[in-house]
């Protein structure tokens, strides 16, 4: 049985680094992995939840990642 606690602090301080960075792109990608790994999510689940996740912490930076990258 997989145990589903927050994410570890060292991928929350790498996330937030990334996104200052400007990164969300790889940042996304780096949490979606950690979700499929981790948490042996599915590919659909690990996407809402990347997804999710981005909107409640860096909802400003992937409004403007959005907006550069032509997506809706």
């Amino acid at each position: 049985m997989i145990v589903r606690r927050g994410l570890p602090d060292e991928l929350q301080t790498l996330l937030k680094r990334l996104v200052a960075n400007g990164s969300v792109r790889i940042a996304g990608t780096l949490l979606y992995a950690w979700f499929r790994r981790c948490w042996e999510l599915d590919d659909e689940t690990a996407a809402y939840y990347m997804r999710r996740y981005f909107e409640k912490y860096f909802s400003r930076q992937l409004q403007s990642h959005r907006k550069h990258a032509g997506a809706k």
